[in-house]
């Protein structure tokens, strides 16, 4: 079954979305300080899974 393409879809929506989010977050902060570390880990942890999902999906694939 192929799904590095299906990886590379989902890596690049989950790093777009986090951008936005993290956009959203800086632009308009929560005045409660642990909302606000919820929603900047929340978008920073999408971005970062999004770029590390395909490199872990050509490091453990076995092809």
């Amino acid at each position: 079954m192929r799904t590095k393409p299906l990886v590379y879809a989902l890596s690049a929506v989950a790093v777009v979305l986090g951008a936005l989010f993290l956009i959203s977050t800086i632009s308009s902060p929560s005045l409660d300080p642990l909302i606000f570390a919820r929603d900047l880990v929340t978008s920073i942890l999408a971005i970062v899974l999004g770029l590390l999902a395909p490199v872990l999906i050509r490091k453990f694939a076995a092809e």
